[in-house]
């Protein structure tokens, strides 16, 4: 393969602007955040549900997101639990879902809440991550693909400026982006409330399971398979036993508001 065909990246991991520092991780997170919000938001108000809840729920993500992140990291690889750098998607996600679960639950909310922020996930993941691809964080190994790439600014997280690894962060943003284009194919479709958000994590867990062939920032476990892809192998678990026994309880599918 050419090394014309591997993504050249020069841009620094910080923007510094005078006495004030920014960097591109925190920004993407903020827009992804922002930006899966408001489709979130644009979404219940078309059901003719009120979007005020979804502030709430948008904001528990994110700090499940931040928290469970870490605390996944650290049981993963060790260190000190406050910390800046280091996070675990699978225990942000596992987190934020079970803290938005019940707020939902407590107030009463209609499920359709819980649709319209699992469709807003993928969004803000596909643009958190760029951040990702431009620090270089969560490479793997030295790669000529036509995916790979090589962060030349020497304040990047990968070993040599001078080569072009698998990026993770690419991944992460080319999943979140094919799954956000999924959901808007089936979304009609999908008649059960609830049953939007069982699949976000159905399609997270199996990409994330074919995406750790390539990356090299999980730890090995056990049969060939590293602690990233034993969690997707459980995350699919819990959501085909979950979405059975949500459907028994909730009985013949029903349309959502709207």
């Amino acid at each position: 393969m050419s090394p014309f065909a591997i993504i050249t990246i020069r841009l620094a991991p910080e923007i510094h602007l005078g006495p004030v520092t920014l960097a591109w991780h925190g920004l993407t997170i903020a827009l992804g955040i922002l930006l899966g919000g408001l489709y979130a938001a644009r979404r219940v108000r078309r059901q003719g549900l009120p979007p005020d809840p979804v502030q709430n729920l948008v904001g528990l993500a994110g700090l499940g997101g931040l928290i469970g992140g870490r605390l996944f990291y650290v049981l993963e690889h060790g260190g000190p639990l406050l910390g800046t750098r280091g996070f675990t998607f699978d225990g942000g996600l596992i987190l934020a879902a079970i803290l938005i679960v019940i707020y939902v639950r407590r107030t009463q909310l209609h499920s359709a809440y819980l649709d319209a922020v699992a469709i807003g996930l993928p969004l803000g993941v596909a643009v958190g991550r760029l951040g990702d691809v431009i620090n270089g964080e969560h490479y793997g190994a030295r790669s000529m693909s036509f995916l790979a790439v090589r962060n030349a600014n020497p304040d990047a997280l990968t070993p040599d400026p001078r080569f072009a690894y698998e990026n993770g962060g690419l991944y992460e943003v080319l999943l979140g982006a094919l799954i956000f284009v999924v959901l808007l194919a089936v979304q009609r479709h999908v008649r059960r409330p609830g049953d939007l958000a069982w699949l976000v994590f159905a399609l997270f867990a199996v990409g994330r399971f074919f995406e750790f062939f390539l990356r090299s920032d999980s730890p090995n476990l056990a049969l060939g398979l590293n602690n990233a892809q034993w969690t997707s192998v459980v995350l699919l678990a819990v959501v085909v036993v979950g979405r059975t026994v949500s459907a028994r309880r909730r009985g013949p599918a029903a349309a959502t508001p709207g």
